[in-house]
C-alpha cells in the first residue's frame, strides 16, 4: 500500500468524503415522500414513481466499469472532483425541469454519483491512510449508508411540508458544495497516471475473469434477489401507502423506520456475532429471516386489506435477515475468483447485482398494478425462496471460507 509523502488530514478529508456520499444516498431518500406530487405536477401515472429509484441504481451501476481505470489514467483527485461537479450540476437542474423523462433523466445522473464514491474515494482512503484509521473512515462511511434511508424520508417529508418538492434537491446540492470545497482542499492524489490505463484489451481481460466464473454469477444474482423485497418496499411505497392507502407523507416516513431499524439490528449482530458463528451459519440465519418475513408478506396480504400493516412487519424481518447475511455474501462473492484488481471485481459484482434488483422491481410493479397487495407478498416469497436456494453451500468450508482468513486483503 502506498501512502502520500504528505500528510492527509484524518478528519477533513474523510469527512469531505463522507458529505458526498450522504449527499448521493439521501437524493434517493428525500425525494420518494414527494414522489406523489412530482407525478402530479408532470401528469405522469403512479407507476413512474418506482423509475426515480431505479434510474438512480441504473446510474449506480452505468459507470463503475470505466472508472478505475479512468481514475488510473487522469487522477483520481480529478476525477472524483469532477464527479461530484455532475452531481452538483444535475441536482441544481431539477429545479428547471417540465417533464417526467427529464427528471428520470436528472435522477439517472444524480445517481452516478456513487460509483465516484466508491470506485474512486474509497480506494483513495485505503491508500493515503494505515490500515487502522482507514478501517474506521469506512466504518463511518458504512453508518452513513445505513443511516441515510433513516434519516432521508423524514427530512423528505419535512421538507414537502412546508416547500415546494425541488427544495430537496437544492439543499443537497448545498451538501455537496460543501463537499467539493473539502475535497478540493485536502483531497491528496495517489495515482500513477497510467497512459495505458484505458487499454481496451487489457479492460476486456480484467472483466473476462469474474464474468467467466458461475460462482461469482451466482453470488451476483443472490446478492441482487437478497435486496429486492426491501428495495420493492421503497419503490413502490409511495404508491401503495400514500397514493392508495391515503397515509400523510409523515406518516409514511414514520414506517420506514422500523424497516431500517431492523436492517441495522441485523448489521450490528452480524458485526457482534463474526469470528463466534460460523459463516454459514450467519447466512443459514439471515436466509431464514428473510424467509420468515416473505412468509409473513405473503400470508398477511391475502387475508388483509389493505396489506401493508403485513408488508411492514415482513419487510422488516427481510430487511433484518438481510442484516445478517449481506456481508457474508458480498464477501464470498467478491474472492469468488482469484483476481490482481480487486475492484474491478467489485465493480462488475456491483453492477449484476443492480441489474438484477432492478428487472425485479420493475416486475413487482407491473404485477402489484394488475394484482394489488397480494403480488407483493408473493413476490417476496419467490425471491426469498430463490435466495434459499442460490445462499445453500455457497459458503466454502471452514479451512477454505475467506472469511475465516483474517490476512487476506480485498
Amino acid at each position: 500500500m502506498s501512502h502520500p509523502t504528505t500528510p492527509v488530514s484524518r478528519f477533513w478529508f474523510p469527512f469531505s468524503l463522507v458529505l458526498f456520499e450522504f449527499a448521493v444516498y439521501i437524493s434517493n431518500d428525500m425525494i420518494m415522500p414527494g414522489m406523489p406530487m412530482v407525478t402530479r405536477e408532470f401528469g405522469a401515472s403512479a407507476d413512474m414513481t418506482t423509475l426515480a429509484l431505479t434510474a438512480a441504481m441504473l446510474g449506480n451501476a452505468s459507470l463503475q466499469w470505466l472508472l478505475g481505470p479512468l481514475a488510473d489514467r487522469f487522477g483520481r483527485r480529478r476525477v472524483l472532483l469532477g464527479g461530484l461537479v455532475m452531481f452538483i450540476v444535475a441536482c441544481l437542474a431539477t429545479h428547471y425541469v417540465q417533464t417526467m423523462p427529464q427528471f428520470i433523466a436528472l435522477r439517472f445522473l444524480q445517481g452516478m454519483g456513487c460509483c465516484f464514491v466508491l470506485t474512486v474515494g474509497y480506494p483513495t482512503v485505503h491508500e493515503a491512510f494505515d490500515e487502522k484509521t482507514a478501517v474506521r473512515v469506512m466504518a463511518l462511511m458504512a453508518n452513513v449508508s445505513l443511516l441515510s434511508p433513516l434519516f432521508g424520508p423524514l427530512a423528505g417529508a419535512a421538507v414537502v411540508s412546508y416547500w415546494p418538492w425541488r427544495s430537496i434537491f437544492w439543499l443537497i446540492a448545498i451538501v455537496a458544495v460543501f463537499s467539493f470545497v473539502g475535497l478540493y482542499r485536502t483531497m491528496p492524489e495517489l495515482s500513477r497516471h497510467d497512459r495505458t490505463a484505458l487499454n481496451a484489451k487489457a479492460l476486456w481481460a480484467s472483466y473476462k475473469l469474474p464474468l467467466s466464473s458461475a460462482r461469482f454469477w451466482r453470488g451476483g444474482v443472490l446478492t441482487g434477489l437478497a435486496v429486492t423485497p426491501l428495495l420493492t418496499w421503497i419503490a413502490l411505497g409511495p404508491v401503495f401507502l400514500i397514493e392508495r392507502a391515503g397515509l400523510s407523507q409523515m406518516q409514511y416516513a414514520l414506517l420506514q423506520v422500523p424497516v431500517f431499524a431492523a436492517l441495522i439490528l441485523g448489521n450490528v449482530l452480524l458485526a457482534r456475532q463474526v469470528g463466534r458463528w460460523s459463516n454459514g451459519r450467519l447466512l443459514a440465519t439471515g436466509v431464514a429471516a428473510m424467509l420468515i418475513g416473505a412468509a409473513v408478506s405473503l400470508i398477511g396480504t391475502v387475508i388483509l386489506a389493505p396489506g401493508y400493516p403485513a408488508l411492514l412487519v415482513g419487510t422488516s424481518l427481510h430487511a433484518f435477515g438481510m442484516g445478517m447475511c449481506y456481508g457474508v455474501v458480498y464477501r464470498q462473492s467478491l474472492f469468488a475468483v482469484e483476481s490482481p484488481n480487486r475492484a474491478t471485481v467489485a465493480g462488475m459484482l456491483s453492477m449484476i447485482t443492480i441489474v438484477v434488483a432492478v428487472v425485479v422491481i420493475e416486475t413487482m410493479k407491473v404485477a402489484y398494478l394488475h394484482f394489488g397487495d397480494a403480488a407483493l407478498g408473493i413476490g417476496a416469497m419467490m425471491a426469498a425462496a430463490l435466495v434459499a436456494v442460490l445462499a445453500a453451500n455457497f459458503v466454502p468450508p471452514p479451512a477454505q471460507d475467506v472469511l475465516a482468513q483474517p490476512g487476506r486483503q480485498s
